[in-house]
């Protein structure tokens, strides 16, 4: 990690130094639900929870920075721990996405509270969001667009974000100028785009108050399973059954790409487990410039 932290990012998740990934990512989950901002009223609270847990998630899920985070910790069990009762106001906002500046705890109470703005009606910038979008693989490997909904704060259609109506108090936003909606957008995914990479989409996070710009949307492309292909770096895999005729005599064999069909000649011989390679037919390298190859393993029927 660049920069070291005192924070039991154990603790924080509920988890141990045993805990499988897929059980730390259902954790997560359950946590990132329970304190996101936009279902808690906007709070505090609970918006510096929740970038302490995505913080969290994202050390303990790359399995390099968990490893660097596992060797701090051993070596700050054998030295002078700060006292609680200090926080460190210089430590960096870290974890996945950007952070808005602002003071930060330092210390090992995961889920201090920053002191509150002391003028309301200071322009204040909308949150920033982190979420996670399933996206089929052809469309990671080839680009696409996909619609992603989810929910985030918008300025009240009722008072048109001013927090009042009337002269009074907004019935909708009860004053707060933002309401929660579910929105959906169109999301650009990039030919090729790796697992797990993020996407930082600007002005697409919560609105701001007071004429405060919007936040930042991030959004983790998660790669679903295909039924017939398998990712591998830029080449596509995809295992075939064909007939042992077929596999001894060899002959032409209609086959399914990412985005058609097309088809292969089987060669003579061929045995169980043996190779083909399709060019050009896998995803996407250097975001659209070249594609990798299509590789056909075979399995032969049993007579």
């Amino acid at each position: 990690m660049a920069q070291a932290t005192t924070r039991n990012y154990y603790k924080i998740l509920g988890v141990t130094q045993k805990t499988k990934k897929a059980d730390l990512k259902k954790k997560y989950r359950e946590l990132a639900k329970k304190y996101h901002p936009d279902t808690n009223s906007g709070s505090k609270v609970a918006e510096d929870k929740f970038k302490i847990i995505s913080e969290a998630y994202e050390i303990l899920s790359n399995a390099k920075k968990r490893k660097a985070y596992d060797r701090e910790r051993a070596y700050r069990k054998r030295s002078p721990r700060r006292p609680k009762s200090q926080p460190n106001w210089n430590a960096p906002p870290g974890g996945f996405g950007r952070e808005p500046g602002g003071n930060r705890q330092g210390f090992e109470e995961p889920f201090a509270q920053e002191p509150e703005s002391i003028d309301p009606d200071m322009p204040t910038s909308g949150f920033d969001l982190q979420f996670m979008a399933d996206v089929p693989l052809p469309i990671v490997a080839l680009g696409g667009t996909i619609p992603y909904t989810y929910e985030k704060y918008v300025h009240c259609e009722e008072c048109e974000g001013t927090g009042t109506s009337g002269g009074d108090e907004c019935p909708e936003c009860q004053g707060k100028q933002l309401i929660v909606r579910s929105v959906t957008l169109d999301v650009k995914i990039p030919p090729g785009v790796a697992d797990q990479h993020t996407l930082t989409i600007l002005k697409e996070g919560g609105a701001g108050r007071n004429g405060g710009p919007p936040g930042v949307l991030f959004l983790k492309i998660c790669t679903q399973p295909h039924p017939k292909f398998k990712r591998v770096k830029n080449d596509i895999i995809q295992g075939v059954t064909i007939s042992s005729k077929l596999a001894e005599e060899g002959g032409p064999l209609e086959i399914e790409t990412l985005t058609a069909t097309t088809t292969i000649q089987v060669e003579e011989e061929t045995l169980i487990g043996e190779e083909l390679r399709v060019p050009g037919e896998g995803a996407a390298i250097s975001w659209g410039k070249k594609r990798g190859d299509l590789i056909i393993k075979f399995n032969i029927e049993d007579d």
